[in-house]
């Protein structure tokens, strides 16, 4: 984990983000907290503290990883807290009705712009050494978690899912691997333990395209599915009719999210488009 930042920093003033041009916010230091977000005031949804390696994601509805791109553009509702990592390249970020949750940003990101008139999270933009130390920690854990997920023995062995199929539990976290993924107007169903917390690790080592489907759960919560792509894969949730449930992690991977689905869940990846009027709501993946 990098070195957190010199304590001083983490005493420089408030400031409020109301002026309504864009603003490009590369270095300032901003600790607005009017509100909280989806992650109830804490950093890591730790599932009862761990390190990085646990298998446990950080807890943020959207991560942008060190070094990749970034865009918001237009979301009915965004209940998520969301981080800028050092070396984001994020130049794009408005048009959100309804921004419940806090927004991390990196002092070292390459750029940041948001227009503070439609990009307004309730518990403001942070932008400090506790920003840093934050984002720092979260992409190693989220590439940590990825390396684990992706060695982890395999208990399903698919090829490419192309329609609609349903996968049951045969182990408390059931470890999935599948080629690729190319579902249209289909039905991706996981069942559960009726009264259990089962879990699914969805390791997908090509390309993801999920439009007008659904991801079905059956005694299953939406903290306890996470699609894993080690690879440079393309993803892209595509189309009103979505319903996806879990986490998206592609710490290498390029994400495209777009039109008003319901999504429940989280997406951290190395690059990620989000627009069209999309929704998403913060379901951290818990390893158990």
């Amino acid at each position: 984990m990098k070195k957190t930042l010199l304590p001083i920093l983490m005493g420089l003033s408030l400031f409020l983000f109301s002026c309504s041009k864009e603003q490009n916010l590369t270095g300032e230091s901003s600790t607005s907290n009017s509100g909280g977000g989806p992650s109830g005031g804490g950093i890591f949804d730790r599932g009862g503290g761990g390190t990085s390696g646990d298998g446990d994601l950080p807890a943020f509805g959207l991560l942008g990883l060190e070094g990749g791109t970034f865009t918001i553009n237009s979301s009915h509702n965004l209940i998520a807290d969301v981080g800028y990592c050092s070396g984001v390249t994020s130049t794009t970020n408005q048009k959100i009705d309804n921004f419940t949750g806090t927004a991390y940003v990196h002092s070292q990101v390459a750029n940041f712009v948001y227009t503070a008139a439609t990009y307004q999270p309730t518990g403001g933009i942070i932008n400090n050494g506790t920003a840093d130390a934050t984002l720092d920690q979260a992409n190693d854990d989220a590439i940590a978690a990825s390396a684990q997920f992706a060695a982890m023995p395999v208990d399903i062995t698919l090829g490419a899912l192309t329609s609609n199929i349903t996968l049951t539990h045969v182990a408390p976290n059931t470890v999935v691997q599948v080629s690729s993924v190319n579902l249209n107007g289909n039905t991706l169903t996981l069942v559960g333990t009726p009264g259990g917390d089962d879990g699914f690790i969805i390791n997908v080592s090509g390309s993801f395209d999920f439009s007008q489907s659904i991801i079905s759960l059956s005694n299953v919560r939406p903290e306890r599915v996470v699609f894993n792509f080690p690879n440079a894969s393309a993803i892209t949730v595509n189309k009103a009719a979505n319903i996806f449930n879990g986490t998206i992690l592609a710490p290498i991977g390029s994400v495209i999210y777009h039109n008003p689905a319901v999504f429940n869940g989280a997406i951290i990846a190395k690059n990620i488009a989000v627009h069209s009027d999309f929704n998403l709501t913060q379901k951290s993946f818990v390893f158990q």
